[in-house]
């Protein structure tokens, strides 16, 4: 589904810099989404590699902390001038992140021998993603553009996934039956990745990458109403201090 799901997101990226009148950034800031481009596939391809093992709730929540973590990390490094309610703000959404999703007793029982095996593919997941949010940042910050940073990094996606499918030749037998789901999430993909550009144009990186990484908690409260899974005490203590450090 990733491949599909790529060109379906660089169709409003491209939309949105003929209406936008963007011009071309440069050489530089191109290579930097292309780099962002393919350190998101990277990270979405373990990402799913893992999810694939049923432990989607240990699996989200490390990954959402490492792909928040390390950039929120660098843009502190890099001089992100934040106050102690911001930064205690930033404490509590990554914290949300791991309690809303904790599964408790079910992480004790399938945990052992085969979390070592996905421990692999998390980190590079959570670092995949934040190699995203750092290289997508810095494209915008060199080329003082929005739109054409995305447009870069989903050509750099699209010919990547293209590449890989020409070696690997998945079975195509039911894609049709999901296309509108890969649709969805193809121009979701890239709305999130809209939005957390236009949040990091403040100039900090930190916040932005913190608070785009709180997904955990909405996949939480859907599967709640949609799926009529039980919340545990935790987990509704985690959704409520989500929305206090985006507040703080």
């Amino acid at each position: 589904p990733a491949a599909p799901a790529a060109p379906a997101a660089g169709l409003p990226a491209g939309s949105a810099v003929l209406v936008r009148g963007e011009r071309f950034p440069g050489p530089e800031t191109m290579a930097w989404a292309a780099a962002a481009g393919l350190a998101g596939v990277r990270g979405l391809y373990a990402f799913y590699r893992a999810l694939a093992s049923g432990q989607m709730a240990v699996v989200a929540p490390l990954t959402a902390v490492i792909g928040a973590g390390v950039p929120a990390a660098v843009g502190l490094v890099r001089g992100d001038q934040l106050t102690a309610l911001q930064l205690g703000g930033m404490a509590c959404g990554l914290v949300a992140i791991v309690v809303v999703s904790w599964p408790g007793r079910a992480a004790r029982t399938h945990g052992g021998p085969g979390m070592v095996r996905l421990l692999p593919l998390i980190v590079i997941g959570g670092l995949g993603f934040a190699g995203f949010f750092l290289a997508i940042h810095e494209a915008m910050r060199v080329g003082g553009s929005t739109w054409w940073p995305l447009v870069g990094a989903r050509g750099a996606t699209v010919i990547l996934s293209i590449a890989v499918a020409l070696v690997v030749r998945p079975r195509w037998e039911g894609v049709p039956a999901v296309a509108p789901l890969i649709l969805v999430a193809g121009v979701a993909d890239y709305g999130g990745n809209a939005l957390f550009l236009l949040a990091s144009q403040s100039g900090t990186l930190s916040v932005p990458v913190v608070l785009s990484s709180l997904y955990p908690v909405t996949t939480v409260l859907l599967a709640a109403w949609l799926l009529r899974e039980r919340l545990h005490r935790w987990q509704v203590a985690g959704i409520a201090l989500a929305p206090a450090g985006v507040a703080l």
